[in-house]
């Protein structure tokens, strides 16, 4: 792994400025690194196609749908690079910054492995979340927007979209949108959280949203992960946490009441990745009797925090 003034060829470049240098000396200075640079992104957008090809090897494209885009993306993978340049970041570039630059150049690059939409509940009452999906996908994706969350998730349900990003869960949702996703594994899951990094100039900074999609979700240091629980009768919210923490989860919340057919389903947020295969889910589901399931609705890497952000103090 090449440092932070490292060109990844072997080449250092100095960052020292001698007194004797003039502005265009120095401009020559920029010249070259950004050369290198550009050099270094075609190299990077080389190995992206390759690793498209590899991929696409495995799971050979069956169309031009947005839905295809699900065999390419790996939102816990990008959640590792990022997490790592934001720990390695040194200087006075921000490291929000970084985080967008990447971001942008990681969704243009799943452009070229294949077909990406994302579809975004976005009403006129509440844009940010347009915002949201922007920056983390980039500006240059394919955006369509609804003004019913409803409509957004069924865009990934028929596969017009790859994602759709959604409000993250509230405990006062009326027709909350993840009832949609418990009983089958075959339907579209949580796979991230957003805002991933610094949200910067967004509309709304305090917008929270959830990506779901059909890509497979894999484990980082740090995930969150959803259940549902599944009752003929309720059963009461200390009832259920007692449960979880009997095998070892955490709970982080718990949503829930009765739908139209007179089922319980209960959201809850453990921290931890849990994935359908998990065999805490049946002893959970097991210790609380009277036919209770416990449904994984997806997992999401934890954002980088504020610390994790937080750049070098002035005069460093």
């Amino acid at each position: 792994m090449t440092g932070p003034n490292g060109t990844g060829d072997g080449t250092v470049v100095g960052t020292g400025v001698g007194t004797g240098e003039d502005l265009g000396q120095l401009r020559q200075k920029i010249d070259a690194i950004d050369s290198q640079l550009h050099d270094l992104l075609m190299q990077r957008t080389e190995l992206a196609v390759a690793v498209g090809a590899a991929k696409a090897a495995k799971q050979p494209l069956s169309g031009d749908s947005p839905a295809e885009g699900a065999k390419f993306i790996r939102p816990a993978r990008e959640a590792k690079i990022l997490r790592r340049l934001t720990a390695r970041h040194m200087g006075k570039l921000p490291k929000a910054v970084v985080v967008r630059m990447w971001r942008e150049m990681i969704s243009a690059l799943l452009q070229v492995e294949g077909p990406f939409a994302v579809a975004v509940y976005a009403p006129a009452s509440q844009p940010g979340f347009w915002d949201v999906a922007r920056d983390h996908y980039g500006s240059r994706v394919k955006i369509l927007t609804f003004s019913r969350v409803d409509r957004a998730l069924s865009a990934v349900m028929d596969g017009s979209a790859t994602v759709a990003v959604l409000p993250f869960p509230r405990e006062d949702d009326t027709g909350p949108w993840w009832r949609r996703l418990v009983g089958s594994a075959q339907l579209p899951h949580v796979i991230a959280r957003l805002p991933f990094g610094d949200p910067g100039n967004q509309r709304n900074p305090d917008l929270q949203a959830l990506v779901v999609g059909r890509t497979p979700t894999e484990p980082t240091d740090r995930d969150h992960s959803l259940l549902v629980l599944e009752t003929a009768e309720p059963v009461s919210r200390s009832t259920f946490r007692q449960a979880l923490a009997g095998v070892g989860l955490t709970t982080s919340f718990i949503h829930g009441g009765r739908d139209n057919l007179d089922t319980d389903l209960n959201l809850v947020e453990v921290a931890g990745y849990v994935d359908g295969s998990d065999p805490r889910l049946g002893l959970v589901a097991s210790s609380l009797g009277n036919g209770a399931k416990l449904h994984s609705i997806g997992s999401y890497a934890e954002p980088l925090t504020k610390e994790e952000l937080a750049d070098e103090p002035s005069g460093h």
